[in-house]
């Protein structure tokens, strides 16, 4: 199995307002060899090429903040993912900002155009907003909107400049395919907790499947794996995001967006270990490590040692 999976490196830090998720790869890597772990050394690892050197300028987007590179980065991902897939491999993408993930979706569905992806989005966020609905234009809350074709235009707060709907129409179509590549009926949100009334428009336009905090705790992580499991059931392939701000920054700090009330460290490591096991899974997904805002030298440690267990997992299921 392990020469079947693949890693991606995505190291884009261009769609939030804190600086630092570039680093999260890197940091891996550190704690990989802090611990004499041979991780990097099984996998063949990808990495897609950045365009960080942007935000050295103000965007002359407003609304949709350097749309024009993030399309880059995304479409470069997708491609390398829609690769990876059709030859038969498993993606492990190890990303920056959120912002990413879009491609992500949109390679999952270049490599599969007939048929149905699940979405598990693990995040304290939506990041459902469209460049119509955001009040601060940064593209890290956007990408689900990018997958699934979202404009949101009942609940606009602004127009948008031509340019930037040209390069939003093409981030949402990045696919080539005659629907959205993810329909947003067959997604699943894990612990989102802070979130505008324009995504919970959507939510509840879509009747997408929220499973809070408070949710996975009363249930249990079994439970609630098996509920997620059953609500995308109708599901030919199922892609799980995992934003490490989806766990509470007591226990994991190291993020450019932390919110209170998370899950617990333990919550994240077995909801995860817990969802890999479903052979549907076809990719999986770690974004938004920000060491810079690490409290404790052990915090970059704790976060890779999800992704190796989690990975184990994955080798004893695939």
């Amino acid at each position: 199995m392990e020469h079947k999976i693949k890693l991606i490196e995505v190291y884009s830090d261009i769609a939030g307002d804190r600086k630092g998720a570039s680093l999260g790869v890197t940091e891996l890597r550190k704690s990989s060899e802090n611990l004499n772990s041979e991780y990097f050394n099984k996998f063949i690892s990808h990495k897609v090429e950045d365009e960080n050197h942007a935000y050295e300028k103000e965007s002359e987007f407003k609304n949709a903040k350097y749309i024009d590179r993030i399309t880059m980065v995304v479409e470069r991902l997708a491609n390398k993912v829609k690769e990876v897939r059709l030859e038969g491999d498993f993606p492990i993408i190890l990303a920056g900002d959120h912002a990413s993930c879009a491609g992500t979706m949109h390679g999952l569905r270049m490599a599969h155009p007939n048929e149905v992806i699940g979405v598990v989005y693990i995040d304290a966020h939506a990041d459902i907003h469209s460049p119509y609905t955001s009040d601060s234009g940064n593209m890290h809350g956007m990408p689900l909107a990018m997958a699934c074709g979202i404009d949101n235009k009942e609940s606009m707060v602004h127009d948008i400049t031509p340019k930037e709907k040209e390069y939003w129409d093409k981030l949402k179509n990045l696919a080539g395919v005659k629907d959205a590549s993810i329909d947003p009926r067959n997604v699943v949100f894990c612990a989102i907790r802070d979130f505008q009334q324009a995504e919970q428009d959507v939510i509840d336009k879509y009747s997408i499947p929220v499973h809070t905090v408070e949710d996975i705790t009363l249930a249990g992580i079994t439970n609630t794996v098996k509920v997620i499991s059953e609500q995308l059931s109708h599901c030919d392939h199922i892609y799980i995001s995992f934003d490490v701000d989806s766990v509470d920054p007591v226990y994991i700090p190291g993020t450019g967006t932390p919110v209170s009330k998370g899950l617990s460290y333990e919550q994240a490591l077995h909801l995860n270990m817990e969802l890999i096991k479903n052979e549907k899974v076809c990719c999986w997904e770690m974004a938004e490590i920000n060491p810079m805002y690490n409290n404790h030298v052990d915090d970059s440690l704790k976060i890779f040692e999800i992704l190796e267990q989690v990975t184990n997992k994955l080798i004893k299921h695939y």
